[in-house]
């Protein structure tokens, strides 16, 4: 496994002069090379916590597939995360992504990088954020890859995470009376957004991914989990089936069986107290799929 000091620490400006923090991970024996950016999921924690604590391991994967397979990784923290500038809660998803084609930018502008040749991968959240970056930002992009990213809106992905919940505390019965009155809420909070900024929730409740998948602009693979407890196969997957029929790019969707929303091996409603901390081979796949479809018929 590759480690951080082997990595070359990055700073990267913003627009509006803030600093995000990185690590450039790159292959040997290449004076150029293709790059792929990691965008991260919800939340305020590091990607650094993957070279710190054992059941972490989705970056340290994909770090290691994308350098056998020829690629540099740029793993970078969102504001507020690690050592980067700023505060996401105050941010939209189209405010990360803003910010995520400042990094494209200046990784463009690097000797070492083929700039025509940056593809951009995330996760969870991350992979709502890949998609606006697929729809709003093609030209920076050579390929993307959204890793359990809803296909719908943010309400009903917090409603089915509800539901989940619920289920694994042994409340199914109870769900079908708490699941209306929760959306009802998360609606309302919705609409006052609209004129007041009552936290983090404020920036994000209207967002919809219907409004984004239909119109991506560059290559795009979608990975869904089959039994992904937060962003659920049944309802993801065949809505974003559809709305990719409507893009006129090469587009696919993987569809990784056994595996939890974090990709490791895991059955429905399982707890990750109840399974075992690790990457599944489906995530090595993927990763492995997508380079190669990237390097070679994109």
């Amino acid at each position: 496994m590759i480690g951080l000091e082997q990595a070359e620490a990055v700073e990267l400006k913003m627009s509006d002069g803030m600093t995000l923090s990185g690590h450039l991970f790159k292959p040997e024996g290449l004076a150029s090379y293709p790059l792929i950016v990691f965008v991260t999921g919800s939340g305020g924690s590091t990607y650094e916590l993957d070279w710190q604590e054992e059941n972490f391991y989705f970056c340290r994967t994909l770090v290691d597939i994308c350098l056998e397979e020829g690629f540099a990784m740029l793993l970078v923290d969102k504001r507020g995360a690690g050592r980067s500038d700023g505060n996401w809660k105050k941010q939209s998803f189209y405010d990360r992504a803003d910010d995520m084609a400042d990094v494209l930018k200046s990784m463009r502008q690097r000797t070492d990088i083929l700039a025509n040749q940056i593809s951009v991968v995330g996760h969870s959240q991350g992979g709502w954020i890949v998609q606006l970056l697929a729809s709003h930002h093609q030209d920076l992009i050579k390929s993307s890859l959204s890793i359990a990213g809803p296909a719908y809106s943010v309400i009903e992905q917090m409603t089915d995470n509800m539901e989940t919940d619920l289920i694994m505390r042994g409340y199914r019965r109870l769900a079908k009376w708490i699941l209306p009155l929760y959306k009802s809420y998360l609606t309302s909070y919705k609409t006052i957004s609209k004129v007041w900024k009552l936290g983090y929730l404020s920036y994000i409740l209207d967002y919809d991914a219907r409004d984004t998948i239909s119109h991506i602009k560059v290559p795009t693979y979608l990975a869904f989990a089959g039994n992904d407890n937060l962003v659920p196969l049944e309802k993801n997957e065949p809505l974003a089936r559809e709305l990719l029929s409507r893009v006129k790019v090469p587009h696919k969707i993987m569809i990784a069986p056994g595996v939890n929303h974090g990709f490791a091996k895991s059955e429905k409603y399982q707890s990750w107290d109840e399974i075992e901390s690790k990457p599944s081979p489906e995530l090595a796949k993927l990763i492995r799929n997508f380079t190669r479809w990237t390097r070679e018929e994109v």
